[in-house]
């Protein structure tokens, strides 16, 4: 998987651009510069390492502000509080959409793009950041349209995929792109958690989840892995 794409999964909003200014529903609430924009990246990603240890339950703001090295002062410069930090976690996230959707466009066929989206996924999940699910339970009512909208982008992915494996001939013609490809974007969210376990061999887990998925669209049993 191209060092790039999990860069862009798991940091990703200063390195894909230099412009300032935050990703759609970001939480900061004011245009950013590169650099306070990457303070804020990084704030968000130390708040997503708490909640890998502790769960949610774990960070507060004294604590993010303690462990990212900021001033309590500081920290309220970005985010309010701790629904707004979930919601700069989940848009550190949602920024790399957009390149993982190009990567995936760019495999050479159906099957292999499927992988680099599950090996990509998984590898953020192991990479410490929270599941999509588990910050949309946990945010207030009002961010979750916000965050329901990084989740659509992303199954739109997997939407798309399968149509361009119809067109290939290597996903049966009778699968429904919207109702299957919800259902494949689901069940990769599913194996987060063990994505995220202790001692996670990731390709591994991302060869089986592939072989599983595959196999409920394929036109014909899936090829020998490479």
């Amino acid at each position: 998987l191209p060092a790039a794409v999990i860069g862009a999964i798991v940091e990703p909003m200063a390195a894909a651009s230099d412009a300032a200014g935050p990703a759609d529903n970001a939480p900061w609430g004011e245009a950013l510069s590169p650099r306070r924009l990457r303070t804020a990246e990084r704030i968000a990603l130390v708040g997503a390492a708490i909640i890998d240890r502790d769960g949610i339950a774990g960070l507060t703001m004294s604590r993010l502000a303690d462990e990212a090295g900021v001033s309590r002062q500081t920290l309220y410069k970005y985010y309010a509080d701790v629904d707004a930090v979930l919601e700069g976690i989940a848009a550190v996230g949602a920024a790399g959409v957009d390149e993982l959707a190009r990567a995936v466009a760019a495999e050479a066929d159906a099957h292999r793009a499927l992988r680099l989206f599950v090996l990509a996924v998984l590898s953020a999940a192991a990479s410490g950041h929270p599941s999509p699910m588990a910050l949309a339970a946990a945010v207030a009512a009002s961010s979750r349209e916000a965050m329901r909208g990084h989740e659509e982008a992303a199954e739109d992915i997997v939407i798309e995929l399968i149509r361009r494996g119809q067109s290939e001939g290597v996903f049966r013609a009778d699968a429904d792109p919207e109702l299957d490809g919800r259902l494949l974007y689901r069940t990769t969210l599913a194996a987060h958690d063990l994505a995220a376990g202790p001692g996670a061999n990731v390709d591994e887990l991302a060869e089986h989840v592939v072989d599983g998925l595959y196999r409920m669209v394929a036109a014909s049993p899936p090829a020998s892995r490479e």
